[in-house]
């Protein structure tokens, strides 16, 4: 078989009905210089007007908004130091209360459940991802020897399945709320719900009081959480637990030694703090204690935009570990959502022949807020919302995707046009060249002609599969297998055949771009391999498909 013959067989191409496929990821290298683009300036000032208007109506088109509690939301970016976009409402809760009067960028929240974050963050930061696969037993010995399970699984859980990556991943399968932090209503007169009294020794081994804080000693807390039974068998579907966080606090100051209690302290300096209504409403004072790690955080926006940027940037971990971190575990029952370390993913899919995009987030909730913390790799960008005193920010995050995303998309692909579009000519006397283009429509870079030592490529392979082909049919898209050089950057690129078979697109069969990659090889190189390279200001100077041995330089160089 000739090797396009060969290409063509295994990579599954059929002179059949089309239909875009591209990779998973970026379609585009991340855009950069985000606050020098008039469209994305553009795309802001309307978020402002939406904003605006939706809290002078009390709704939204995602649901309802509270003009009476306190909003803000930031946008930043990796290449920024500070955030790209800020909004504001001071709300009407805040004129009689402790703390700031009006709110900015310092202004400090309670954060809930964002904490889970950091708890991660930090995990990872001190002992990396090794440790994901080890079962809890090994590094808290007061869950050890627990063996009740093996007669009663129903109401016993496995302690030694239970590994550390699914606790921060919510698929432990262990109880939610081992002390007590979302009130019962029933308890103080479970009659009125027909339940009957507890035992003393039924109730929760303690609480996280609004007043006294977390009032449960280790012991009690261990033992407790024993007599509690499992959601699930570990490993087996998500199910939401701040016991699981709990405990992957004691894991962390177990195997470092380290205590992880002072990061989450409440500030000292309540001046800077958003306290609708008064410190007992807001719910500002509840110490979490031992608890800490579940969700006892405090932020300013400004400091959740710094560590969105470091969490992108790698600046405290590895690429290949955040690469790791940055990718869901269980899915849910909703297509559009699934479930990360700590993450809370939802997913993307309203720009036509895109990949899903997938924005990493979680949300958090105490008293009166209702915070969200979020990243998406595929922009380099990330946002902050909080609402204080009433109401969720889901409808801002919302706005957000629907008017700034598909402008991030836009700018990705204007600014790949203008650093990698044009024609690529052989400058050793071969009739070689490779003409490139973007298309507003269309994801990555179109391949419009390709001239291989006076051979038309394209022409050579619609008369393989027997149709005209068109810029549809092989586009590049960008990875992230790259090199510093002197004066510049390589970068490998990977061409994708966009074409299924009739019928491939059924309920039994997705779309299989990754199928094909790297294959098949001329040698010591596949087909699909591209390399670029750039100069200090990330412009393509040559290329080089690389399974035919040559470079090519950018016309105009």
């Amino acid at each position: 078989m000739s090797y396009s013959l060969k290409f063509i067989s295994l990579l599954g191409l059929s002179p059949l009905t089309s239909a875009l496929c591209p990779l998973y990821g970026q379609s585009f290298p991340a855009p950069t210089k985000l606050t020098s683009s008039g469209t994305v300036k553009d795309a802001f000032a309307t978020l402002t007007n939406v904003f605006t208007n939706a809290l002078e109506a009390g709704n939204s088109s995602y649901g309802a908004s509270n003009p009476a509690a306190v909003t803000a939301f930031q946008v930043f970016s990796l290449d920024d130091e500070k955030p790209i976009f800020e909004f504001y409402h001071d709300g009407t809760t805040l004129a009689n209360s402790l703390g700031v009067k009006t709110v900015d960028g310092n202004s400090i929240f309670r954060m809930g459940s964002v904490g889970k974050v950091l708890t991660v963050y930090l995990f990872l930061a001190e002992v990396g991802d090794s440790y994901w696969n080890v079962p809890i037993t090994n590094v808290i010995p007061e869950l050890r020897n627990r063996t009740k399970w093996e007669e009663n699984p129903i109401d016993f859980v496995q302690w030694d399945a239970v590994t550390l990556g699914a606790l921060a991943g919510q698929t432990a399968g262990i109880t939610r709320d081992s002390v007590g932090l979302l009130p019962r209503f029933w308890q103080a007169a479970p009659e009125l719900f027909g339940m009957p009294y507890l035992k003393d020794e039924e109730l929760e081994a303690g609480t996280i009081d609004p007043v006294e804080g977390y009032n449960c000693d280790r012991q009690t807390f261990f033992a407790s959480l024993y007599r509690r039974q499992p959601v699930f068998f570990s490993n087996s579907q998500p199910s939401y637990s701040n016991t699981g966080f709990q405990l992957l606090g004691y894991a962390l100051e177990n195997i470092t030694g380290k205590k992880i209690i002072d990061l989450f302290l409440k500030p000292t300096n309540i001046s800077q703090g958003i306290i609708p209504f008064n410190t007992t409403l807001a719910d500002w004072d509840r110490d979490f204690g031992d608890a800490a790690a579940m969700g006892g955080f405090f932020s300013s926006l400004n400091d959740l935009s710094q560590l969105g940027r470091s969490i992108l940037n790698s600046t405290l971990l590895t690429e290949n570990i955040t690469w790791g971190w940055l990718k869901p575990t269980p899915f849910t029952s909703d297509p559009r959502g699934a479930v990360g370390r700590p993450w809370e993913i939802f997913r993307v899919d309203t720009i036509p022949n895109r990949s899903i995009i997938d924005v990493f987030g979680k949300g958090g909730s105490i008293g009166l807020y209702q915070t969200w913390f979020g990243v998406i790799p595929n922009y380099n960008v990330g946002i902050s919302s909080v609402v204080a005193g009433g109401g969720t920010p889901t409808w801002m995050n919302s706005l957000f995707v629907e008017i700034v995303v598909p402008v991030l998309e836009a700018t990705a692909r204007e600014q790949a046009n203008a650093a990698y579009a044009g024609t690529y000519t052989a400058t050793n006397g071969l009739n070689s060249s490779l003409t490139l283009i973007t298309e507003p429509d269309l994801p990555g870079l179109g391949v419009k002609q390709w001239i291989s030592n006076g051979t038309d490529f394209l022409t050579t392979l619609s008369t393989v599969i027997g149709t005209p082909l068109n810029t549809e049919f092989l586009r590049l898209f960008p990875t992230n297998v790259n090199r510093k050089t002197g004066n510049g950057t390589e970068i490998v690129w990977r061409a994708v055949p966009n074409a299924d078979a009739p019928g491939s697109r059924g309920p039994s069969a997705a779309r299989n771009s990754w199928f094909g990659l790297d294959g098949p090889i001329h040698g010591d190189f596949s087909f699909d391999s591209i390399l670029f390279k750039l100069d200090a200001q990330g412009k393509a100077k040559s290329v080089s498909p690389r399974a035919f041995r040559i470079e090519l330089t950018k016309d105009g160089q």
